[in-house]
């Protein structure tokens, strides 16, 4: 019985893992088919605008899903400093994907009220739109990485261990932070402590060596062993 319980045990830390990564895997690709949603609507907005033809509405739908994708994209869509063509000032801290859309859009309006296009308003409507698209592929292509990293985190059940490990020891954490006693931010420093990692490390060892030893000798003649040792 006790060499089934340990089976069971060490199962159960495999299965946890393996679950944690696949929700991981799920969870960040529901970011990249979002991302490619994103840039698909743009890159139709954006020739439209450069074929003469404004589309309002790809223009609410990128508005209305900017900041979600803003967000998303976190520093990738964030220049420190940005100079806009043909300007004698620049921002700090510059939002491209929740500014960049408007910008386009008043770029474009700009152009069609006056009296024909000139080449350094076409131009410059050609590099706010290059520059958002820019940033899209990019942020996309970090998710891609991501992806498939974890793909191979889920043929590796050496992490699925060290993984359901981890899962079982910051627990806790996670059981205070959905019952919203502890804030996200505390949360996520907690789990991803190098002390909570190496914890669950040492942890995660002496389970699977106990459990190893509990299978092949047996619960009470393991419990012996560790009395005459100590």
């Amino acid at each position: 019985m006790d060499k089934w319980i340990a089976v069971l045990f060490i199962v159960a830390i495999f299965i946890f893992g393996f679950l944690k990564i696949l929700l991981k895997l799920i969870k960040n690709q529901k970011k990249l088919n979002f991302t490619v949603d994103f840039i698909n609507t743009f890159r139709k907005f954006g020739q439209e605008i450069m074929n003469d033809n404004y589309d309002n509405e790809s223009y609410e739908w990128l508005k209305r899903h900017s900041y979600k994708m803003q967000t998303l994209a976190g520093s990738f869509g964030i220049a420190q400093a940005y100079k806009p063509a043909f300007a004698d000032y620049q921002y700090t801290n510059y939002q491209i994907i929740v500014n960049g859309i408007s910008e386009i859009r008043s770029s474009y309006l700009r152009m069609d009220r006056g009296f024909g296009y000139s080449s350094l308003e076409v131009t410059n409507l050609r590099e706010l739109i290059m520059l958002q698209d820019d940033v899209l592929l990019t942020y996309s292509g970090h998710l891609e990485n991501i992806s498939n990293n974890i793909i191979s985190e889920l043929k590796n059940p050496l992490i699925w261990f060290r993984e359901g490990v981890q899962f079982i020891i910051t627990l806790p954490l996670s059981l205070a932070y959905w019952s919203g006693i502890m804030k996200y931010t505390t949360y996520y420093k907690l789990n991803n402590n190098f002390i909570i990692k190496f914890i669950s490390f040492i942890v995660g060892l002496i389970a699977l060596v106990s459990s190893i030893i509990t299978i092949i000798t047996g619960y009470k003649p393991f419990i012996d062993f560790l009395k005459d040792l100590f």
